[in-house]
């Protein structure tokens, strides 16, 4: 069977922008098998109609959504990394998936993430401030810009993901 690798970068805000790939992906007839550092590793197959549902792995465990559940559903366990992949054509998918694809859960995800990633970008802003406080040198304003830049993203992100899951 053939095989396809593909590099692209994803950030922990762009689980959706990753569904998307992945669908497009089996839509041409590839299937998706695993990811490892930005590679996406597929095989080839029939081109299909099938959705597929990344979820932050630890924000599962949290919550402690039942991995069985949800494959008792019809959804296939793809692959266990950072995040968690399951898919399902699109035929399959009936109401009793509503919970496993709620956007008011997503929202509750995408929110723990932000939470997180405000927490450790502001605790590195804060070292990266009193290891610089003495001299105002040029790897300072190079690092301050570097740390302004992830903020607008994460402020870019929390609009974008808000209007895309809290849309009613």
């Amino acid at each position: 069977m053939n095989s396809k690798v593909q590099f692209r970068m994803f950030t922990i805000f762009d689980l959706d922008k990753v569904e998307d790939y992945l669908h497009e992906m089996h839509l041409k007839g590839w299937k998706f098998k695993s990811n490892r550092f930005g590679f996406f590793y597929f095989e080839q197959c029939q081109p299909d109609d099938v959705i597929y549902r990344v979820w932050n792995t630890s924000y599962l465990r949290k919550n402690e959504v039942d991995l069985q559940g949800i494959k008792d559903r019809g959804w296939e366990f793809v692959r266990n990394c950072s995040y968690s992949v399951f898919r399902k054509e699109t035929c399959d998918v009936d109401l009793n998936d509503r919970f496993f694809m709620d956007n008011r859960l997503r929202w509750a995800d995408v929110k723990s993430r932000l939470r997180t990633s405000t927490v450790s970008i502001s605790g590195g802003l804060v070292v990266c401030m009193s290891l610089f406080r003495e001299s105002l040198s040029q790897s300072f304003f190079l690092i301050f810009a570097l740390y302004a830049l992830m903020i607008s993203y994460l402020i870019y992100s929390f609009y974008r993901l808000r209007r895309k899951y809290l849309v009613d």
